[in-house]
């Protein structure tokens, strides 16, 4: 294996990395938008996020047999460039924990946002109902009793 291909584990591993440590930011900053209901901004959020999606699945396309490689070669490597490897991928790993932590912490959040929501709709739809209810029961009555001769 020619040195390029070898130094190609290392920046693939680290574009990954990148992508991931950017997914994290945006989720970051998703959840106080989510908390804060700020929506607008929050759909730009989530437009960034589908670009970098997008990276990874550029990155995947390029280098499909990537850890298949990865684990063929990585015995053979130079002890450093395999070092390098193995701790762009253990930070790897950890943003990704980290990162699938924050998008549960949203989704949550959205779901009970969501859920509030719905409970105030309901609230005001019963309201309302009640209200038409109560009108509609005086109508008659009320104008049983108006006095329309004066």
């Amino acid at each position: 294996m020619s040195a390029a291909d070898q130094s190609r584990f290392l920046q693939t591993f680290s574009d990954r990395r990148q992508c991931f440590s950017d997914l994290l930011g945006f989720s970051a900053e998703q959840l106080s938008l989510i908390e804060s209901d700020d929506y607008t901004r929050l759909l730009a959020i989530l437009g960034s996020k589908q670009r970098v999606i997008g990276r990874l699945e550029e990155i995947s396309r390029m280098h499909p047999w990537l850890w298949q490689e990865w684990q063929r070669h990585r015995d053979g490597l130079d002890s450093e460039l395999r070092a390098a490897c193995e701790k762009v991928l253990a930070e790897t790993e950890d943003v990704l924990a980290e990162l699938m932590q924050h998008e549960r912490n949203s989704t949550t959040h959205l779901s009970r946002r969501r859920d509030e929501t719905q409970f105030q709709l309901h609230r005001v739809t019963a309201g309302a109902q009640a209200q038409a209810a109560y009108r509609d029961s005086l109508a008659p009555r009320t104008h049983r009793h108006l006095d329309v001769g004066q």
